[in-house]
């Protein structure tokens, strides 16, 4: 989409109207996907690390795939990274400060240091300056074995065929309602990553402000919307699986299943300043949140606002020292 010679009121417009699809199409994929996985059965934590965690992934690798397909880089990788950062200090610190969330054992155990373990291979791969395609396929394959993990140990906990034989026989329109629900979220998305790229490419290149901090702050923020909404409703419902399993997989989503096939279709160049300056600091943020979530099993309000004030530095810092010290 040509916005050279459109006005810059209606460029912002664009801008803002993406933002609206993307949060629109998430939330209906969320409900129609999360609604599906619960009438076949599907334990809430596993919703939340899987169903819930694509669902809100989806304008993440629209927006980061479309913009490394028209060459822009730094809003590929910016987006990640920053969504990854938004996730943690941002999404996190207000679940926790909506409703103090209990930490899932098997999120200790396994999901949480696979995050960590995942975001310091992430850095490795991205230190010689470009993420290609053979590193793109070792994300993805990673990926595909962590879900291959999670099926795995889903099966062991999910209910009796029978049960959910049943449940399905009886649910046959909500299933339709869900599988609606979704289609309809996938077309919100798609349409609100296209006008996210390109408006926010254009209001860069007028306002002279770098694509890379772009992508970090104001993109990552706006496709993180569908995370900061569920994981938010999800803690004031008492439902803290769904809230830090969405956030934990979305984290995951977006270091494996976005940036990697991005980089197989399109081997993407890493700024220098990603590597000493945005990387660390999200590497950094990774491993902070381990000692929050694991004392007493649960993240309070006051570890939710220490999460917050860290993501409000942070997103000062990229601004006035994009490059670093």
């Amino acid at each position: 989409m040509d916005l050279s010679q459109v006005a810059m009121p209606w460029v912002v417009a664009l801008f803002c109207a993406g933002f609206l699809f993307l949060f629109g199409g998430g939330h209906f994929l969320v409900d129609g996907s999360s609604l599906l996985a619960r009438i076949l059965g599907i334990s809430p934590i596993v919703i939340g690390l899987t169903v819930v965690a694509l669902g809100t992934s989806m304008p993440e690798f629209l927006v980061s795939m479309t913009a490394a397909l028209k060459g822009q880089t730094d809003v590929a990788l910016g987006n990640i990274i920053g969504s990854n950062v938004s996730n943690i200090g941002l999404i996190l610190g207000v679940s926790a400060l909506a409703r103090p969330i209990a930490i899932n054992a098997k999120l200790l155990k396994f999901d949480i240091p696979v995050v960590g373990a995942s975001t310091l291979v992430f850095w490795l791969l991205c230190s010689n300056g470009l993420l290609g395609r053979l590193d793109g396929l070792v994300l993805f394959l990673g990926f595909l074995l962590y879900i291959f993990w999670v099926v795995r140990t889903a099966r062991r906990d999910a209910r009796d065929d029978d049960t959910r034989e049943k449940q399905a026989s009886q649910g046959t329109a909500r299933i339709v309602r869900s599988v609606g629900f979704i289609l309809l979220g996938f077309v919100g998305l798609k349409l609100g990553a296209e006008w996210v790229v390109d408006s926010a490419t254009e209001i860069s290149y007028r306002l002279g402000v770098p694509e890379l901090i772009l992508g970090l702050t104001v993109v990552a923020l706006g496709t993180s919307l569908p995370e900061l909404a569920t994981s938010v409703v999800a803690a004031l419902k008492r439902e803290g699986d769904i809230s830090i399993g969405n956030i934990i997989g979305s984290n995951l989503f977006n270091l494996m299943a976005i940036a990697g096939p991005t980089a197989m279709v399109k081997p993407l160049t890493v700024a220098p300043e990603l590597n000493y300056n945005h990387l660390p600091i999200l590497c950094g943020l990774t491993l902070f949140m381990f000692p929050l979530l694991k004392s007493g099993k649960k993240l309070t309000r006051a570890e939710g606002g220490v999460l917050m004030s860290l993501y409000f530095a942070i997103m000062l810092w990229w601004v006035f020292w994009p490059g670093g010290v």
